[in-house]
């Protein structure tokens, strides 16, 4: 299958742009593969997955401009989510009016902590913006490509970090004024937040730390941040040099800052095509990944239709989790026995 070159999420400017200052990368596009018709696509989930999840909100509207009382209650909420259903957070970037994520699901439960997070998080921006409103964009989940692989991890961390200067908002991502992990922060392992003075019970906790750790296909931490440097300098070069040849001026901290909290971007709404499910870097890790998938969704299928016609026992393929949380299927481990 050919390759297939795509705009990262969430990225301001051309796509031209994007392929000068990132690699090509390849990427399976949502529904592309075995679409079952008349049926909506079963999401995987299976533990010791990573992912790079963002989420927009609602008319891409600035719900979360940076200034302190929305960073501390996006790091809050981030922080008691990842506690709470063991979530690893490898890194993070709040955009003014998304974010993205890079994690690991060790236990298969990112739909549950999603759900707790973004609920948490739209309640505080609710209050603290005097909005009446749904916060994130209606109709539509929060994204979680699967990232195959440790190269492509780091990949994403990569272009994690770098968002707000690729999004030419800011020349570094020091100078972000939002929730950022910086390369120093990701070095320094952790990040704090103190409760909301929205939302949350005097019960909850007042003082909470999100640990920020490296990928577990990589558990050489030296090597790991060597190899993230390297590349952060790398792709910022690209970046400059980019951007120096279009005349592209950053906004700069204080206009993003300033920037009216209901308004939204001028521009044309980026079109991204079809959600990724999956991304890898290489052609043989995609055509794994393709295979997986398809495997998956072969099997879902022939188990969803003789469950619907009432056959008993029907076992559903790994990582089957709608049905299993919600109908009660029962659900094959990896190794073949019942969960």
């Amino acid at each position: 299958m050919p390759e297939v070159e795509v705009s990262f999420p969430g990225s301001r400017g051309s796509r031209g742009f994007l392929r000068a200052a990132f690699p090509r990368f390849v990427t399976q596009r949502g529904g592309a593969i075995d679409r079952q018709e008349g049926m909506t696509l079963p999401r995987q989930v299976l533990p010791s997955t990573t992912y790079l999840v963002t989420r927009r909100c609602i008319g891409r509207r600035f719900l979360l401009r940076p200034d302190p009382s929305l960073n501390n209650a996006f790091l809050y909420c981030l922080a008691r989510a990842a506690d709470k259903y063991g979530i690893m957070v490898h890194a993070v970037c709040a955009m003014s009016n998304h974010y993205h994520l890079v994690v690991t699901d060790p236990v298969g439960v990112l739909p549950d902590c999603m759900a707790w997070f973004n609920r948490q998080l739209a309640m505080c921006v609710k209050r603290l913006r005097s909005w009446d409103e749904v916060v994130w964009e209606p109709n539509k989940t929060y994204s979680a490509v699967v990232l195959v692989g440790a190269k492509e991890a780091l990949d994403k961390i990569v272009y994690t970090v770098l968002n707000p200067v690729s999004a030419v908002l800011v020349p570094e991502p020091a100078r972000w004024p939002g929730i950022l992990s910086t390369f120093s922060l990701l070095c320094a392992g952790e990040m704090k937040a103190k409760r909301p003075p929205v939302w949350f019970r005097k019960s909850a906790p007042e003082e909470v730390s999100l640990l920020l750790r490296p990928p577990p296909a990589t558990p050489d931490q030296g090597a790991y941040r060597g190899a993230l440097k390297a590349l952060l300098e790398a792709r910022q070069r690209r970046l400059r040099v980019e951007l120096a040849r279009q005349g592209k001026r950053f906004v700069g901290h204080r206009s993003i800052c300033a920037t009216p909290a209901r308004a939204a971007p001028q521009t044309r709404k980026p079109e991204f095509g079809m959600n990724p499910t999956f991304s890898a870097l290489t052609r043989s890790a995609w055509q794994a990944a393709s295979e997986s998938l398809r495997a998956f969704r072969r099997a879902y299928r022939t188990a969803y239709e003789a469950w619907r016609s009432g056959v008993p026992g029907i076992e559903f393929p790994p990582g089957t989790w709608w049905l299993a949380r919600f109908a009660g299927v029962s659900v094959a481990t990896a190794i073949g026995k019942s969960s």
